[in-house]
């Protein structure tokens, strides 16, 4: 299905893709949005549209320079154009001339045990004019990127460049050792900022997240997250039951938190930069240390999946949990009060929003990229624990390499070109559906999920849904359904039955497979899955 104009008479239009008339209360929430001075071109509704918090969940806004701290995200950095990165060919190629020849190439990335290998990438111009750092190493390479971008570390980890430090060991690309024999690290010499812009552009990479440069080391490209195992339907016969319980015990849910803070967790650098985060977050440290690899409530979930072909996929969806949600509010707060004092007269006070250049924006801006950070490992490392329990069950503990993983956001900003244009995008539970991204569209808790490709759609900012979408309240859902209805709606699901998850029944949701055809020009479908095991918090 193509879009369509909604008749509403705003300065921004709002194109819909949702297939039918949006409620009153829908239609209010759309009309403030696009009447926002600072709204670029138009607002693009995705399939699964429907009530949120100032602006509907489904929503796609671009905006010229503000933004609006009801999204939850992390800018994503980028290289001048004259940055070399190798190809398996044994040639290195300007990172301007890859992008310009708009077709996918293999590249060099690093897994998360640290083996280098082959993968497949495309390049793209990202931003224009914009703000630069040079990165300087000790092996006489110079790498001139946004301050934002994500160096990965030796121990795997990622930190910006304008974060690192003088002697932080990166991972390297080039096996070299020393004189005794160990095996090198390239370590950083300085980090300059640099007093004029470049156009920059990136790479992705669907299945590793991460590439090499020729200077010598891995940089991140630009969740749910999900990864497909060598394991198949045969295997987990009459094992279900069991590894939902193994789930439950070893990764806390809902307002829970780990007894004990694991390893990968205190080693993770960011909690040194937890004291510049703001203020009203200051006493939560350990708090968000216990609750790291934990999965949250709501419509969080870990899921055990078949494809079309019975083969095993893992997929689980959470998020900052309980800092990012006082991240959120803090600077709500912020844009609320400077709205007030500034007398801005504003359709609803959930738009409040920061003006770029300001110190509220460069702080929340800050605190977004931290808080998008921990959500990314604490997802990897729920990830890492729930493969280990079906490696348990599966394979008698041997860890496996997947066959595909693939990550994706929702619920962020990112500051991005569309339309040859800068602007910030804000994806309200929405997902980034570039040409060749990969992405997850899951169902509710008895329905279909979807891995899927991005087409590139201009129109909708190059964005797809994130979910099925809500059909009805979590309240009302409650009201409707019986605990019957869910045991019926959930059948052949090893999952929690009781009236705890009543409001995630999949009646309360829209239909998966009518989404999915709203949205056949924004997305290709690359496997089909159903769950068998569903733990929500």
């Amino acid at each position: 299905m193509a879009y369509e104009k909604l008749e509403i008479a705003t300065p921004a239009p709002v194109l819909s893709w949702a297939n039918h008339p949006l409620g009153s209360e829908e239609t209010k929430m759309a009309k403030n949005v696009a009447s926002l001075p600072f709204v670029f071109k138009h607002v693009a509704l995705m399939p699964d549209v429907h009530l949120g918090k100032g602006a509907l969940v489904g929503s796609v806004i671009a905006t010229k320079e503000a933004i609006i701290p009801a999204a939850v995200g992390v800018d994503i950095g980028c290289f001048v154009g004259d940055t070399l990165v190798p190809l398996v060919d044994g040639k290195s190629y300007r990172i301007q001339d890859l992008a310009t020849q708009g077709k996918e190439f293999i590249i060099y990335s690093c897994t998360p045990t640290g083996k280098i290998v082959a993968a497949q990438a495309t390049a793209k111009l990202t931003r224009r004019n914009t703000q630069l750092v040079k990165v300087i190493l000790d092996n006489d390479e110079e790498i001139i990127c946004t301050p934002d971008h994500q160096f990965m570390l030796r121990d795997g980890t990622y930190k910006e460049a304008e974060l690192l430090q003088t002697g932080t060991s990166l991972m390297p690309f080039y096996a070299q050792t020393d004189k005794d024999g160990y095996q090198c690290n390239h370590k950083v010499v300085a980090v300059i900022p640099l007093d004029y812009t470049e156009d920059v552009y990136c790479l992705t990479v669907p299945e590793y997240h991460n590439f090499a440069l020729k200077a010598g080391v891995f940089v991140h490209n630009c969740g749910m997250s999900a990864i497909k195992t060598p394991f198949t339907a045969e295997q987990l016969e009459g094992k279900l039951k069991k590894i939902r319980l193994d789930i439950e015990a070893a990764i806390p849910t809902g307002f829970n938190e780990n007894k004990d803070v694991e390893k990968s967790v205190t080693n993770w650098q960011r909690w040194d930069d937890f004291q510049d985060l703001h203020r009203g977050v200051q006493d939560l440290q350990g708090k968000a240390m216990k609750q790291m690899g934990s999965l949250g409530g709501g419509n969080h979930f870990i899921e055990v999946c078949l494809d079309t072909e019975n083969q095993v996929w893992l997929m689980l969806h959470s998020g900052s949990r309980n800092i990012g949600n006082n991240l959120a509010q803090c600077h709500i707060h912020t844009a609320k009060e400077l709205a007030k004092m500034a007398s801005n007269q504003l359709p609803d006070p959930d738009l409040s929003y920061f003006v770029a250049g300001t110190p509220e924006f460069q702080a929340y801006w800050h605190d977004l990229q931290w808080a998008q950070d921990y959500a990314r490992v604490n997802r990897d490392v729920m990830m890492a624990r729930f493969k280990r329990i079906v490696e348990k069950h599966l394979a008698g503990g041997k860890a496996t390499k997947p066959l595909l993983q693939v990550n994706c956001h929702h619920n962020y900003a990112e500051k991005e070109v569309h339309f040859d244009e800068d602007v910030y995008v804000t994806r309200k539970g929405a997902v980034r559906a570039q040409t060749e991204d990969y992405g997850i569209i899951p169902g509710s808790m008895g329905a279909k999920s979807f891995i899927v490709k991005g087409k590139g759609n201009a129109h909708s900012f190059c964005s797809c849904s994130h979910g099925a979408g809500r059909l009805m309240s979590r309240n009302k859902a409650k009201n409707v359904y019986t605990l019957d209805d869910l045991i019926e709606q959930t059948q052949g699901v090893e999952c929690r039955k009781d009236t705890g998850v009543l409001d995630e029944i999949p009646g309360a949701y829209k239909p998966i497979d009518q989404v999915m055809a709203n949205q056949a020009d924004l997305v290709e479908v690359v496997a089909t899955l159903k769950q068998v095991v569903c733990v929500k918090g």
